[in-house]
């Protein structure tokens, strides 16, 4: 069975970008698949002042931007779709669309993760106050007092930090 692809990469956060600029730039045939839009969980961070390049800081917003700008000047197709299902049975893999199959002689599976949450209007105070995570955060709250909610050794361990 011919392919469409030689890659396709499910998830457009910085992994999945970073797979597709590489991709890009060895002249595969590649396509990376976004249900939503390009910048994973760095698209929701109000400002991240710990990533190699930009000593003043950038917006989470811009940092996805440029990785999406870049990527796309690399020839990387980024296509806003959701994935129902995968074949992988055999040597070409199918990735099962709304409406269409994809064929690829290869994947990538990038889809991130996300925090778990309370569920009692934490969304509401998100990059306000409320942070998933201490070593990227913990410097805006330097002297201030603050709880961690969690059980298990990722509580203590941001605790600590």
């Amino acid at each position: 069975m011919k392919t469409d692809h030689d890659l396709v990469i499910i998830g457009a956060g910085p992994a999945g970008l970073t797979a597709g600029i590489y991709a890009a730039r060895a002249r595969m045939k590649v396509l990376l698949l976004e249900k939503s839009v390009p910048g994973g969980q760095i698209l929701i961070t109000d400002w991240i002042e710990n990533y190699p390049g930009f000593p003043e800081g950038i917006s989470g917003y811009d940092l996805s931007e440029k990785m999406k700008t870049q990527a796309e000047s690399l020839g990387l197709t980024i296509e806003s779709a959701e994935v129902h299902s995968l074949n992988l049975s055999g040597e070409t893999k199918e990735i099962i669309l709304k409406d269409r199959t994809v064929t690829a002689k290869s994947l990538i599976i990038a889809s991130g993760a996300s925090p778990r949450k309370l569920g009692i209007g934490e969304d509401k105070f998100f990059g306000k106050g409320v942070s998933f995570c201490a070593t990227c955060d913990g410097p805006f709250f330097k002297d201030k007092t603050v709880v961690a909610v969690g059980g298990g050794d990722t509580a203590v361990q941001e605790s600590i930090f």
